[in-house]
């Protein structure tokens, strides 16, 4: 191969390693990078696996303490549903690289310890519920929004759950039926 030759190969292989580095970095600088969660999705991700663990603690406690059926079987749903929902969120945590909490708030199962017994157990539950999941949807409705597809897949799947169970709640909180307190929800 003669020196011209080879100075032209040197140079087109140069060139297009340069050209590879430049769309490596475009890709990256444009967020392209399927692997990582914006700071908003974060703060997302980690609300939402909080606030999921609190669930189905709060819902363990109500199984074991509340006294109507309608109450233990709401709970029932309520950690049946969060618990798919919180493996569902683990698993794009995990993919995204953001690092999430399966512990539940710690203010909140104090709390559960002076809802009393007997009906005012039931009540403060139910309340305490209401008070939740109206928070979860607000959380879930502004997750919908963003650019993250899997983020926004999750929220907006979970997001008809989270508003059963806030109506489900409230229904309770006023001394009602659950209505559609059966199994067949999906997270």
């Amino acid at each position: 191969m003669s020196l011209k030759k080879r100075l032209s190969f040197i140079t087109l292989t140069l060139a297009g390693l340069a050209l590879a580095g430049y769309l490596h970095a475009q890709s990256s600088a444009s967020g392209a990078d399927a692997s990582s969660a914006s700071a908003p999705d974060q703060t997302f991700l980690r609300k939402a696996a909080t606030d999921g663990a609190t669930e189905v603690a709060l819902g363990q406690l109500a199984m074991q303490h509340a006294q109507s059926g309608p109450t233990k079987e709401m709970a029932q749903l309520l950690v049946t549903d969060h618990r798919k929902a919180n493996d569902e969120l683990a698993s794009i945590a995990m993919r995204k690289h953001v690092e999430v909490s399966a512990r539940p708030e710690a203010d909140a199962l104090a709390k559960e310890k002076s809802w009393g017994s007997g009906a005012s157990y039931d009540q403060a539950y139910a309340q305490a519920m209401v008070n939740d999941h109206r928070k979860a949807v607000t959380l879930f409705t502004k997750a919908t929004e963003s650019k993250d597809p899997d983020v926004r897949q999750f929220a907006q799947t979970t997001l008809p759950v989270l508003k059963k169970h806030l109506s489900m709640a409230e229904a309770l909180a006023k001394g009602g039926e659950t209505h559609g307190s059966s199994a067949g929800s999906t997270p």
